[in-house]
């Protein structure tokens, strides 16, 4: 008797905007993901650095598991500061901006 598994995994997609340098890291302004179901936004992180490599994480990462100051995630339109932090829960259709510091003048 033999038995086959099927490993299923569930996922959702979810929209990244990305600004100034950010988006030249990554290649592009917007970008639909697939992402595992129960993702958080640190878990997004660790999956955008190895989609895009080394120079993402250093551009929004200060360190193991903390934003660079003044690195803005938003989900949905709002900072992630006010909702949980690293630990905010994504859900299918979120969209996630991520906005580095700009100077201007």
């Amino acid at each position: 008797m033999s038995c086959a598994y099927a490993i299923i995994i569930s996922s959702m997609r979810i929209r990244i905007r990305a600004f100034a340098t950010i988006r030249e890291a990554i290649g592009t302004g917007q970008t639909d993901l697939e992402i595992p179901d129960d993702t958080d936004v640190g878990g997004l992180i660790k999956l955008l650095t190895q989609k895009f490599g080394e120079q993402f994480s250093r551009l929004v990462l200060a360190g193991e598991g903390k934003l660079a100051p003044y690195v803005k995630f938003l989900v949905n339109g709002r900072e992630i500061d006010y909702l949980d932090g690293m630990r905010t829960k994504l859900k299918n259709m979120d969209e996630v901006a991520i906005i580095p510091p700009v100077a201007g003048g």
